[in-house]
């Protein structure tokens, strides 16, 4: 069965891994992504200040685990350097349930997913046409994992969208944006807990907050600053520097020096516009259609976060190899 496997994040590689492990040959699975690297929203991101190159996690900030599959591959991961345990809550009385990180950045754990089985994603290569794409690289099966306002955009031209009412109801998944400001000052924050982490629940301007090099990955200071879904709305189509001076006002307190205009040597400014699902699709994968058969996978399926998205994966392969 060959396959075609759009996205290299944890749905996607979650869904190659398993594709395998049911008896999908490799030579018949191909792995595309548009980014220069594998993770997804699982990123990590550098840049170069004169004591050093700064390291950043600038989409998700952590994950945690609860069903059994899930616990399992990231005591793998564990055992072989490429998870660790970043902290146990964020509040004042922590919850006492582990946030995982990867060892060297949250890409750490999709790099260690790929190697170990054995997976080359295809990088840097964009799909803006999925009929297109298999009239030059035939499949029997597509496993979808971006965000399902683009998966649908690239399967509309070629007539791959499933029956009017799943495609109605998929138009209408959601995604909140969020805008993330990576700081690079000289000196390091002072304002934070000591493992670096600061998450907002109901603030009107910060959703979470990150020491890097606190958090154990990068040698040099280095500030993620992740602004609320409101904020990052409002200011969506503001210039970078606008968005600089609200970031490192609304988040002076745990900044403190740090956060002075004079001490940055290094900054950038990302928009996620499918930051998250606002709507949660109630079924793991969706699937259709025999020639190909077609699944979407990802964090909008059946329950958010990484678990959800590593789930989601699985269960798509699952459901292409049953059909």
């Amino acid at each position: 069965m060959r396959t075609l496997i759009i996205g290299a994040g944890i749905a996607g590689l979650a869904a190659a891994r398993r594709l395998l492990e049911l008896g999908v040959d490799p030579d018949d699975l191909r792995i595309v992504d548009k980014g220069r690297g594998v993770g997804g929203r699982m990123a990590s991101r550098r840049i170069k200040t004169p004591a050093g190159v700064a390291r950043f996690d600038h989409g998700a900030q952590f994950f945690t685990t609860r069903g059994e599959v899930f616990s399992d591959t990231v005591a793998e991961a564990v055992a072989a350097g490429a998870v660790v345990e970043w902290t146990r809550g964020f509040e004042t009385e922590p919850d006492g349930h582990p946030r995982w990180r990867g060892s060297a950045g949250m890409t750490s754990l999709c790099k260690w997913l790929a190697a170990e089985a054995g997976l080359e994603p295809l990088l840097g290569y964009r799909i803006v046409d999925v009929s297109a794409e298999l009239a030059v690289h035939p499949a029997d099966a597509v496993i979808h994992t971006a965000p399902v306002p683009q998966a649908l955009a690239t399967m509309a031209f070629g007539g791959l969208l499933p029956d009017p009412a799943l495609a109605q109801q998929l138009s209408e998944i959601h995604y909140k944006p969020t805008i993330t400001v990576l700081l690079a000052p000289s000196i390091d924050p002072t304002g934070m807990a000591d493992h670096g982490g600061a998450q907002y629940i109901d603030h009107p301007d910060l959703a979470f907050v990150t020491d890097n090099r606190a958090k154990g990955i990068s040698p040099v200071p280095a500030v993620t600053i992740h602004l609320s879904n409101e904020r990052s709305i409002e200011l969506w189509n503001a210039t970078d520097e606008d968005v600089l001076v609200h970031a490192l006002a609304a988040a002076a307190d745990v900044l403190e020096g740090a956060g002075d205009r004079a001490a940055l040597v290094g900054h950038q400014v990302q928009r996620w516009r499918y930051a998250g699902p606002v709507d949660i699709h109630p079924d793991a994968t969706v699937v259709w259609g025999n020639d190909p058969i077609v699944a979407l996978a990802g964090e909008a399926f059946a329950g958010p976060k990484v678990e959800g998205a590593f789930m989601s994966g699985r269960t798509a392969a699952e459901a292409i190899t049953g059909r």
